[in-house]
């Protein structure tokens, strides 16, 4: 099914929390690579994850914490940075849609779930449902990032960008107009075909889902 989903452009804003320690590499998913993440096992393909707001992505990286009465708490931790990527996307899979799930096996429960524990399986070798899905976004080739919902912010997403797989076109880029943190990552693969359905913005898409 993966081969014939219906895949949306984007061009819009995304956000990402990195360790201040890591500002000379801002776009590397070397950490992703190494520990793992929601879409990918360790040592396998990069992923670079980002977040559809700043909230969102303190939350997914732990810098927030929602108590149990919905206030925010901060945590003592290592200086961070908060940077805003700006993405030229062909090729994104909406995880959003639920219109999706069935076709794909899956459902909002599962994409958002803390359940299995990727730590426990990923030390005995094994793969949680959702590394699984993001390893198969990563073979086919096709998909350049996932939009899916945040598992750590309801009503926010996530834009996870599969940087292997970006192609001719597509590239991503730090924000940051006193030139002091320069990044950029380029596709280089060859455009094949694929379906791409009308242009739109990751924030358009979120209302629409």
């Amino acid at each position: 099914m993966l081969e014939h989903a219906p895949l949306i452009p984007c061009s819009d804003f995304a956000y990402r929390v990195i360790a201040d320690k890591w500002r000379d590499s801002p776009l590397s998913a070397i950490g992703a690579v190494q520990r793992g993440g929601r879409y990918n096992a360790p040592h396998t393909f990069p992923v670079l994850y980002s977040a559809d707001s700043q909230m969102t992505a303190m939350l997914e990286a732990e810098a927030l914490f929602a108590t149990p009465d919905g206030q925010l708490q901060g945590v003592p931790r290592d200086p961070d940075l908060v940077l805003t990527i700006k993405c030229e996307l062909l090729r994104v899979l909406d995880l959003t849609a639920p219109d999706l799930y069935s076709d794909l096996g899956t459902s909002r429960e599962e994409l958002v779930s803390l359940n299995p524990s990727r730590f426990l399986l990923n030390a005995r070798g094994e793969e949680t449902p959702t590394q699984q899905l993001g390893s198969a976004c990563s073979h086919t080739g096709k998909i350049s990032a996932l939009k899916v919902p945040s598992a750590a912010h309801p009503g926010g997403f996530c834009l996870d960008i599969l940087l292997d797989s970006l192609v001719v076109g597509e590239q991503i880029f730090v924000l940051d107009k006193s030139g002091r943190i320069q990044a950029e990552v380029k596709g280089w693969i060859p455009k094949p075909s694929s379906r791409v359905i009308r242009p739109t913005t990751l924030h358009s898409t979120l209302k629409q889902s």
